[in-house]
């Protein structure tokens, strides 16, 4: 071998018994130590849970409740005489006036029966009249004589015997029956009575009221008029009424139908049936 394999050889040979003797110290000196003295001191890990540590609750310190203590009532005074509640006279009592009751009051004839041409049991007649046959003649304004006498045609009729009032072919009719009765004097009265219109052109038509004079006067000049109604045959029968009004002193009324046409026409008829009067004694305040 060369020689610097053998210095390397040497080399290894003396580490190694370096080696050997420092072992053989470190065994000598364990051997001569005391147990307890090498026992090492074991450390301590902490356990971990594998579960969450909930955070701590707090939990509040009780308080003491105040006990109540009752406020001492008043010592009791006597009572005093109490004051009387003051005395109010009664309400009266709103009583209505009771309105007057309606008696019928008998008329003569109220159904017409027995006409005889321009003559009417218990019915007197009136009429406008300007002109006859000869004058000179305003289909307008000309009136002729008005004809009374029963309904002679039975579809025209009201109610049985019924009150026909007419006049010449081609003029105008204004007329009007009225009866005078005795009544007590002040007492309210009201009369109506049933009544219709013809005419040949259903474009016109016949003007009917009702009426009363409180004073019992002759004829209607004086009458107070209900309401009109403007009709032909086409409304069928209707019926007409006065207002009501008080008797006067003389202790009578006069009770009045009237008609007239719009205008002339070839033919044209008004009829009166049922007539009726009722009166009533006004009531005192």
């Amino acid at each position: 071998m060369s020689r610097k394999q053998w210095l390397v050889l040497a080399t290894l040979a003396l580490f190694n018994v370096i080696v050997l003797c420092a072992m053989a110290v470190v065994v000598i000196y364990s051997l001569t130590q005391s147990p307890s003295a090498s026992a090492p001191i074991p450390t301590l890990f902490p356990t971990v849970s594998p579960w969450p540590t909930p955070p701590p609750t707090w939990t509040p310190t009780p308080t003491s409740t105040p006990q109540f203590t009752p406020t001492p009532r008043p010592t009791g005074t006597p009572a005093g005489t109490p004051t009387p509640e003051p005395t109010f006279p009664p309400t009266s009592t709103f009583t209505p006036t009771p309105l007057p009751t309606p008696t019928p009051r008998p008329l003569e004839n109220p159904t017409f029966e027995g006409i005889q041409p321009n003559s009417i049991p218990g019915w007197q007649t009136g009429g406008f009249v300007n002109w006859a046959s000869g004058d000179e003649f305003d289909p307008g304004t000309s009136y002729a004589a008005p004809r009374f006498h029963q309904a002679d045609d039975p579809l025209q009729r009201i109610n049985g015997p019924t009150l026909q009032i007419d006049t010449e072919p081609w003029v105008k009719l204004r007329a009007w029956t009225f009866q005078t009765v005795d009544v007590e004097p002040g007492s309210l009265v009201q009369f109506q009575i049933r009544a219709a219109g013809f005419v040949k052109d259903t474009t016109g038509h016949y003007i009917l009221k009702a009426g009363v004079d409180p004073e019992g006067g002759e004829g209607c000049e004086a009458a107070q008029w209900g309401d009109e109604q403007t009709i032909n045959q086409n409304a069928g029968a209707v019926t007409l009424v006065s207002p009501e009004v008080v008797a006067g002193q003389a202790g009578r009324v006069t009770v009045c139908a009237f008609a007239e046409t719009q205008y002339a026409q070839v033919y044209h008829a008004a009829f009166f049936d049922d007539a009726a009067l009722t009166t009533s004694l006004p009531v005192s305040p």
